[in-house]
C-alpha cells in the first residue's frame, strides 16, 4: 500500500472517529446545545434592510406550510402561498427564483430538477428547477423562529388543571406500557409537552411577580393585569395545585417503580428509528425527560417552590398596593410633584398666599401659616444663661414666630389643571355608567341556562365568560357550586353543572360560544353580602 493511500485511509478514519465522538458527545451532553449555535444559520432573520428580510422570511414561512402538503412545490404554488401568509408585494418569477437560489446558498432550501422533462429552449433548462422544498436544517430553523416569535407575544397563562394534565399523561404512559406499547412514543412526546407547559407557567408567574415589584405600579394596565394574575395564582395554587400534587406524586412513584429505562426501551421499538446510534440517542433523551419531570415534583423541586412563592405573593401584592397608593397621593416622580406645586402657586391670588403654599410644600409651614398676628410680639430679650462657671455669656431671645425672609420672585405661570380635572370626572362618570349598564344586562332573577344570555354585546359577554370560567375552576366538590366576581360589574356569578355530556351553543354579538350545559345565577354583590349577613345573624340567634 502506498504512502498516499495510507494517508487517505488515516484521514478518513480520523473523520469517522471525530464524527462518532461528536455524536456520542451530543448524546451524553444534550444540554450543551448552545455550543452548537452558528450565527450564519440565523443571518437571514437579521438582515438590515426590512424589505429584503421580509421577502426572505415570507418565502420561508410559505415553504414551511407547503412542506406539510407535499415533498416539493412549484414556483406558482410558492408565490400563492406567500400571499396566503400575508406577503402581498409583487413577486415576479425571476425575482422569486433569485430569492430561492440565495436561500439555497444559505442552506435553507434545495431545488428539485426533473431531467426527464422535455427541453425546447434555454428557458426550458431553467424551468427544470421550478420545484423547491426546505432542507432539514431549514425546516428546523424556521419552526424554531416561528415558535419563538409566537411565544414571545403570547398572553401570560396560568391554567388551573395543569397538574391534572400531567397526571393524565403519566397514567396513560403506564396503561399503554402494559396494553399497547405502540403508543408509548406518543406518550413520551406528551411528557416533553408537559415539561414545556410547566416551564411556561412558572416563568409567567414569576414574570408577573417581577412586574409587580419592578414596574411602575401607577400604570393601570401593568398593575391591573399582573394583579389579576397574582390573585388568580393565590386562588389556584394553595387549593387546586396541592390537591392534584398528591395524585401526580403517586403517579410518578408508579413510573419510578416500573423503571424509566424499561418504559423507554419498550417504546424505542415503535419509534420508527433505523440507525442504532439514533435509537440510543432517542432512548437517553426520553429517559432524561422522565427524570426531569420527576425532578419538578421533588420535595425541594420547582413545583413546591412555586406553591410557596404563590403563598408569599400576598406580601408582594400588598407592597405593590401600598406603592400605588403612595404614588397616587404624592406623584410618581419629583418632576410631577414640582409641576403640581407650580400650578398651585400660580392659582394663588396674592404673593402672601403663594408664600404660604411654598412654605407648606417645603416644610416651613409654621413660618407662613395663616395665624392672626398680634399687634406687638411678646419677646423676652437678653436673658442670660445661668448655672455655668464658664466665662462665656449667652443671650437667649424667645419669639412667637421664626424669622424667615420672603422667597425671591414669583413662580412662572403654567397651564391650568381644570381641563384635566374635568376629563378625569368625565372618565369616572363613564366608567360608572358602564358598570351600571353591565349590571343591568347580566343580572338574573334566579338560576338560568346559558342560552338566557344569547345576543349579549361583546363587552358584556366577555365579562360573563371570564367570570364563568373562574367559577367553574372553583367548583366546590361538596355543594357543586362555584362562585366568582364579575370584573367590571358589581355582580357575583354562581355556576352549577347541568346535564352531563350535553353541549349548548349560545350566539353572542361577535360569535358563537360552545360550552357544556351549566346553570348560572348572576346577583348583585351587595345583595349577596346582605343575604350572607342575614344568614349569619340568624345562625347566631
Amino acid at each position: 500500500m502506498s504512502a498516499c493511500q495510507t494517508n487517505v485511509n488515516v484521514v478518513a478514519w480520523l473523520r469517522i472517529r471525530r464524527a462518532g465522538v461528536a455524536k456520542r458527545r451530543a448524546v451524553r451532553e444534550p444540554r450543551r446545545w448552545w455550543q452548537e449555535v452558528e450565527a450564519s444559520d440565523w443571518s437571514v432573520f437579521a438582515l438590515p434592510e426590512d424589505l429584503v428580510r421580509e421577502r426572505y422570511t415570507a418565502l420561508l414561512a410559505a415553504l414551511e406550510e407547503l412542506s406539510t402538503r407535499g415533498p416539493m412545490s412549484t414556483l406558482i404554488e410558492i408565490a400563492e402561498q406567500a400571499k396566503a401568509v400575508g406577503y402581498h408585494d409583487p413577486l415576479p418569477e425571476v425575482e422569486l427564483r433569485s430569492a430561492l437560489d440565495q436561500l439555497a446558498k444559505w442552506g435553507f432550501t434545495e431545488p428539485f430538477r426533473d431531467y426527464a422533462a422535455p427541453v425546447r429552449s434555454f428557458q426550458g433548462v431553467i424551468v427544470r428547477q421550478e420545484s423547491w422544498a426546505l432542507t432539514r436544517k431549514g425546516r428546523a430553523i424556521v419552526a424554531a423562529v416561528r415558535l419563538a416569535v409566537v411565544d414571545a407575544r403570547r398572553a401570560l397563562q396560568l391554567p388551573s388543571r395543569l397538574l391534572d394534565g400531567v397526571e393524565s399523561t403519566i397514567r396513560g404512559l403506564l396503561a399503554h406500557a402494559g396494553s399497547d406499547p405502540g403508543l408509548l412514543p406518543v406518550d413520551l412526546d406528551d411528557v416533553r409537552t408537559r415539561l414545556d407547559e410547566l416551564q411556561k407557567v412558572t416563568a409567567d408567574f414569576y414574570a408577573a411577580l417581577a412586574q409587580m415589584v419592578q414596574s411602575d405600579v401607577t400604570d393601570d394596565d401593568v398593575f391591573g393585569d399582573n394583579r389579576d394574575r397574582v390573585v388568580e395564582a393565590l386562588r389556584q395554587f394553595p387549593r387546586e395545585y396541592e390537591r392534584a400534587l398528591q395524585r401526580v406524586e403517586a403517579a410518578l412513584a408508579d413510573v419510578r417503580a416500573a423503571g424509566h429505562h424499561a418504559l423507554v426501551e419498550a417504546a424505542v421499538v415503535h419509534a420508527g428509528l433505523i440507525d442504532a446510534a439514533d435509537q440510543q440517542s432517542w432512548l437517553e433523551d426520553r429517559v432524561r425527560r422522565l427524570t426531569d419531570l420527576e425532578a419538578w415534583f421533588q420535595p425541594d423541586g420547582t413545583v413546591h417552590r412555586l406553591i410557596a412563592s404563590a403563598t408569599g405573593a400576598v406580601h408582594t401584592l400588598l407592597v405593590a398596593i401600598d406603592r400605588r397608593y403612595t404614588a397616587r397621593r404624592r406623584g410618581s416622580d419629583l418632576g410631577h410633584d414640582f409641576r403640581l406645586l407650580a400650578r398651585s402657586l400660580h392659582a394663588q391670588s396674592t404673593d402672601t398666599a403663594a408664600r404660604r403654599v411654598y412654605a407648606a410644600a417645603f416644610g416651613d409651614w409654621p413660618a407662613w401659616h395663616a395665624v392672626t398676628k398680634a399687634a406687638e410680639e411678646d419677646v423676652a430679650h437678653g436673658t442670660s444663661a445661668a448655672g455655668s462657671r464658664s466665662r462665656h455669656h449667652v443671650e437667649v431671645t424667645l419669639r412667637e414666630h421664626e424669622r424667615h425672609g420672603p422667597p425671591s420672585g414669583r413662580p412662572r405661570k403654567v397651564a391650568d389643571t381644570s381641563r384635566d380635572r374635568e376629563a378625569a370626572l368625565i372618565d369616572a362618570a363613564a366608567q360608572a355608567r358602564k358598570r351600571r349598564r353591565l349590571t343591568a344586562l347580566l343580572e338574573t332573577d334566579g338560576e338560568v341556562a346559558l342560552d338566557h344570555f344569547a345576543g349579549l354585546p361583546t363587552d358584556a359577554a366577555d365579562v360573563l365568560v371570564r367570570a364563568v370560567e373562574v367559577a367553574l375552576a372553583q367548583l366546590d366538590p361538596v355543594s357543586g357550586l362555584g362562585r366568582a366576581y364579575a370584573d367590571g360589574a358589581s355582580l357575583q356569578v354562581m355556576v352549577r353543572l347541568g346535564v352531563m355530556g350535553r353541549v349548548v351553543r349560545v350566539r353572542f354579538g361577535d360569535g358563537v360560544l360552545t360550552a357544556p350545559d351549566i346553570r348560572v345565577s348572576v346577583l348583585r354583590s351587595a345583595d349577596v353580602e346582605i343575604d350572607a349577613d342575614t344568614a349569619q345573624q340568624g345562625g347566631a340567634a
